[in-house]
Order: C-alpha cells, then sequence, then structure tokens
C-alpha cells in the first residue's frame, strides 16, 4: 500500500481527499467550522504539490493554516451574520414574525389559541380573543407566539361590557 501517507511521505493529492473529506463532514456537523479546515488542507496540497516538505513540516503548516483560515472565516461569517440581510433572519426562528399583523384561527381563551401565519397555524398566548380578530405579534417564545391585541369592534364591546 503505497498510496497510504507515511511519517516519511505525504503526498500533495493526500491533503486534497483530507480537504474533500473535511467538506463531506462539514454537512453533516451543525454550524460552519470544517470548512476552514478543508480549505487549510486544500491550500497545505497545493503548497506541497510546489515545495517538497518535510512530513512534520506539513503537519505544522496544517496547524498553523487550520488556525489561520478559522480565524479568518469566523470574522468573515460573523460579518454576514451580523450585516447582511440574509443574516438577519438565520436562527431567528419566529422571531422573524415579530411586528407582523395575524389573523386568530382558535380562540384565545385562557391566554392560549392559535393563529394563522402565512398558510399554517401558530400556537399563540395574549389576552383572551374572539376567532378572526387581528393581533400583533410581539414576541415569540420557541414556537409559540406571543400577540397583543389590535383595536377593533370586538374591543369596544369588550370595554363596554367590561370583559
Amino acid at each position: 500500500m503505497d498510496w497510504w501517507p507515511t511519517l516519511e511521505r505525504v503526498q500533495p493529492w493526500h491533503w486534497w481527499v483530507l480537504g474533500a473529506a473535511l467538506l463531506i463532514l462539514e454537512v453533516f456537523a451543525p454550524g460552519v467550522f470544517f470548512v476552514w479546515l478543508a480549505l487549510a488542507a486544500f491550500a497545505l496540497g497545493l503548497v506541497v504539490f510546489v515545495l517538497p516538505i518535510p512530513v512534520t513540516v506539513q503537519l505544522l503548516l496544517f496547524a498553523a493554516f487550520s488556525v489561520a483560515s478559522v480565524l479568518i472565516g469566523r470574522r468573515y461569517v460573523g460579518r454576514l451574520a451580523l450585516g447582511g440581510t440574509e443574516g438577519d433572519e438565520v436562527n431567528r426562528g419566529a422571531g422573524r414574525l415579530v411586528g407582523r399583523t395575524v389573523k386568530v384561527t382558535a380562540a384565545i381563551t385562557n391566554g392560549t389559541g392559535r393563529v394563522r401565519v402565512g398558510d399554517s397555524d401558530w400556537r399563540a398566548t395574549g389576552p383572551d380573543t374572539p376567532v378572526g380578530a387581528d393581533v400583533l405579534i410581539v414576541a415569540a417564545d420557541g414556537t409559540t407566539l406571543i400577540v397583543r391585541e389590535i383595536s377593533g369592534s370586538w374591543l369596544e364591546e369588550r370595554g363596554r361590557t367590561g370583559g
């Protein structure tokens, strides 16, 4: 098995295979991390392709490239998450719905009911509200939307009766 890497010999394609394996691992891992290690492996493969360097130096370079790529990558991804419009929506879950006006589909009684958001119903908590009333989403707790009353005839009627 002369194709297997040894402590005396590591070929450039060994680093490229490692990079591909790290990219495959990235698909199954949460977040973005292994892609930076993969880039370090690909870069080191190019360096080893051009310059024949000992394996120990290759390993040290891989460590250095990995640290550098992770630091640069985290900085780049951090900017996307903070400044981009797509980054604003990532991982916000139900929080992205705050500020929308929705209809009550199952009356909110004793603080719990359902509202229609798009084509699906969501659990909602808030003041008692009849079916068909419009409410404003003011917050989200997991998949539960916290809603607030919006002025309407049912509110005025409720105010007259004290309910």
